[in-house]
């Protein structure tokens, strides 16, 4: 393939990954179809398939493509989450994991919750739902660990993983910005203040004493 082919396809991939995902969040996964997102891409439905075979194919490039910000590549190689590992403090690191937590929803939180709520009905998206929900838990047993090396934490490193995984779920984002109208801003100050007492908490309290 030439360069200017292989550019064209790349180009292509690209429209019909963010035409996914705005048919996606538009129509939720039952009701889209993949001539919606053909048409909304401006390519021909067999183009669609060639691509990506599968209607769940092109929800898991999407989902990947929102939660790297289109970086590609898997989410612990991004480098605004190797930033939070390498904070010189534990309470930056925690303000790091709200920072990136509430870029990371505001690009692909919708997304997730369609991808959430297919999970019930329909197999093969159940396991997609899984495997990101491994992945979640993976990362915050990583940055447990490195917590671990410039504080005490209130808790083991395992309880702290799991505090991590349960505080930063896309779900209270959703909950939080669509239901409540909570401006991401303030969702971040308030995950940030939550991690740091949840997970620091006991040194917090005593150096208040």
């Amino acid at each position: 393939m030439s360069p200017l082919r292989r550019d064209q396809a790349s180009l292509t991939r690209r429209r019909i990954v963010e035409a996914s995902q705005a048919v996606f969040e538009r129509q939720g996964y039952e009701r889209a179809r993949v001539e919606d997102i053909a048409a909304e891409a401006g390519v021909a439905v067999p183009t669609v398939y060639k691509t990506f075979a599968n209607k769940r194919n092109l929800l898991s490039h999407a989902l990947r493509a929102a939660m790297t910000g289109g970086e590609g590549g898997a989410v612990d190689r991004q480098a605004w989450f190797l930033e939070q590992l390498e904070a010189p403090g534990a309470e930056e690191q925690l303000r790091l994991i709200a920072r990136n937590a509430r870029r990371l929803y505001e690009r692909a939180g919708q997304l997730l919750e369609v991808a959430r709520t297919a999970a019930h009905s329909h197999e093969e998206i159940h396991a997609l739902w899984s495997e990101i929900n491994d992945e979640r838990i993976a990362r915050s047993r990583t940055s447990a660990k490195r917590l671990a090396t410039k504080a005490e934490l209130r808790t083991t490193i395992a309880d702290a993983a799991h505090t991590l995984w349960a505080l930063t779920a896309p779900e209270l984002y959703v909950l939080q910005a669509r239901d409540a109208g909570t401006k991401p801003a303030r969702y971040e100050r308030w995950l940030g203040d939550v991690l740091v007492a949840a997970v620091l908490g006991a040194e917090t309290d005593r150096r208040a004493a």
